[in-house]
Order: C-alpha cells, then sequence, then structure tokens
C-alpha cells in the first residue's frame, strides 16, 4: 500500500491511472472503489485541491473511454464522479484547509443530511426499479418456510423500498468516509508517521453536533417518518466512527495489548446491540470527556 501512495503522488497521470482502475475494478469488488477515492484523496492533501480535481478529471477522462469501448456505456464513469470521487475530493479539501478531521466528519454529515431530504424530495420512488425482484424473493421465501408469511415479507419489502434514497445517500457517506481515512492514513505514513492514530484516537465531534444528533433521533422517535430515519442513518454511521474512536482511545490510554482491538471488533461483529452501547458512549463523551477520565494520572491522553 505504501509502494501504491508514492505512485499515486508521482504525477496526475499516475493518480488518474490509479483511481480510474480501482475504479472500474470497484464494478466487480466494492472495496475497491474506496481506494479509488483514496487515490483522490492523498493528492488533495498533499498537493492541494487543484492538483486533486485534476487528477480526478484525468481519471474521468480515462474511466469513460475505457468504459466506452469495453461496454460502450461512457456514463459509469459519471457514476463513479458523483458516488466515489466527487464526496471523497470535496471532503478531503475540507480537510486539507481546515486539518480537523472532527469539522470534516461533521460537514460530511450535513452534506449526507441533505442528500437524503433532496432525494426524498426529487426522487421518492428509486427503490421501484427493485420491486420485481425483491417481491419474487419474497414469494420463494414465503413457499419455502413456513416462518414468514409473504403479507410480512411484501411489508418489509415495502419499507425497504421506500428506504432506498436513504440507503444510497448513506453507503455514498460511508464509501467518502472510508476514502478520506485511507488517503489520510497514506499521508501519516509517508509525512507524518503515526499522526493518523492520534487523530483517529482523539476525535470528538462535540456538543453541538451530539445535540443536533439526538434531536434528529427525537424527532424519529415521534414522528416515525421514513425521511427522519433516513437522517438517523446517517447519524449513526457518523457516531459509530466516533464510537471506534473512543475504543482505540482507550485501548491505548490504558497500554491494552492491540488484542484487544481485535477482540472489540469481533464482539462489534457478533452483538451489534454493543455497538448501539458505545455510540451512546459517543454521544455522551462530549460531556464525560471519557477519554480524559481514563488517562493514567499525569497522562496526556491519547498519544
Amino acid at each position: 500500500m505504501l509502494f501504491l501512495a508514492r505512485f499515486i503522488l508521482k504525477g496526475h497521470s499516475q493518480a488518474a491511472l490509479v483511481a480510474a482502475t480501482t475504479a472500474l475494478l470497484g464494478v466487480l469488488f466494492t472495496p475497491a472503489l474506496w481506494v479509488s477515492g483514496g487515490a483522490i484523496v492523498l493528492v488533495t492533501l498533499v498537493k492541494g485541491p487543484r492538483q486533486g480535481i485534476i487528477s480526478m478529471l484525468l481519471a474521468i477522462a480515462g474511466a469513460a473511454l475505457f468504459s466506452w469501448l469495453v461496454f460502450a456505456a461512457p456514463q459509469m464513469a459519471m457514476m463513479f464522479v458523483l458516488m466515489a470521487w466527487l464526496p471523497a475530493w470535496l471532503i478531503a479539501a475540507v480537510l486539507q484547509q481546515s486539518v480537523s478531521l472532527a469539522y470534516s466528519l461533521q460537514v460530511l454529515t450535513g452534506i449526507a443530511l441533505a442528500g437524503v431530504a433532496v432525494l426524498y424530495a426529487l426522487w421518492p420512488d428509486m427503490g421501484e426499479a427493485w420491486r420485481e425482484p425483491l417481491e419474487q424473493m419474497a414469494t420463494q421465501l414465503a413457499s419455502q418456510s413456513d416462518e414468514f408469511s409473504l403479507d410480512d415479507l411484501n411489508h418489509t419489502v415495502d419499507w425497504l423500498l421506500a428506504f432506498m434514497p436513504a440507503l444510497l445517500a448513506s453507503s455514498v457517506m460511508f464509501g467518502a468516509m472510508i476514502s478520506l481515512f485511507l488517503g489520510r492514513w497514506w499521508q501519516a505514513v509517508l509525512y507524518n508517521p503515526g499522526g493518523f492514530g492520534r487523530e483517529f484516537r482523539s476525535l470528538n465531534l462535540g456538543k453541538t453536533a451530539a445535540l443536533i444528533a439526538l434531536a434528529i433521533m427525537l424527532l424519529a422517535m415521534v414522528t416515525g417518518s421514513v425521511l427522519v430515519l433516513g437522517l438517523v442513518t446517517v447519524v449513526l454511521m457518523t457516531y459509530s466512527i466516533q464510537a471506534l474512536s473512543l475504543i482505540h482511545a482507550v485501548v491505548n490510554i490504558r497500554q491494552i495489548s492491540g488484542a484487544w482491538l481485535f477482540f472489540a471488533y469481533a464482539l462489534l461483529f457478533f452483538i451489534p446491540h454493543l455497538l448501539i452501547l458505545v455510540i451512546l458512549l459517543a454521544f455522551a463523551d462530549p460531556w464525560l470527556d471519557i477519554r480524559g477520565r481514563l488517562a493514567a494520572p499525569g497522562g496526556n491522553g491519547p498519544e
């Protein structure tokens, strides 16, 4: 990965080559899209937003040409721009100017919240394209199992289709976050070893963001609106990152073996309800200062 980062920074053509190639691979293997966005992020962080957008435009041209020659569908390149490169470049530009990971995530969350609202306003029925295959799956499942009734499964399908705009916005946001973290980690490895770890462990979104997030969640409980539930999805995704930051900070402060991180991630994977508990702690962290309270006497917090 370090070799790839150095190759990306050699010039616009190298960055565009990596971004376009990995984006096209992302058609078959989604994580490759995150690497693609990470390439744009790295150029933007190291060389500035203008250089980042030049690399992105070259990557667009390359992806469009390849898509036209192989798939006869150059519009695939625009899909990559809207879903992988443009959000990653935008949030990298914010980070490059603000030098604040917390502020950058706040901006990204705000954009995602606006994206959910816009999608529901302009394209609320976007999920209808998947209705027929999903209903066929529901019919097959109901016929093969006595545990599920067809009416219940069709109700689930209706809810899922109504939730599709929120899922799209959340998936784009998630990809942008992963690309941002990858690009920032590459930058730290090259120019500030250990810097990304310190930055991530110190992540605190602040009291105002927590209050806004809690207000959105309360609104969802009161209204039950699909739109507001979509906003909650974005909020929970953001605070799941702060929750993971808190776990990493505790392990670092207490100087616990790194094996505990693996154990913690395994628990969160197999018992997802634990993540909700840690997210609640992340909401409370701006007031409780959990990192400071757990720090050893005379310690300076996460290193």
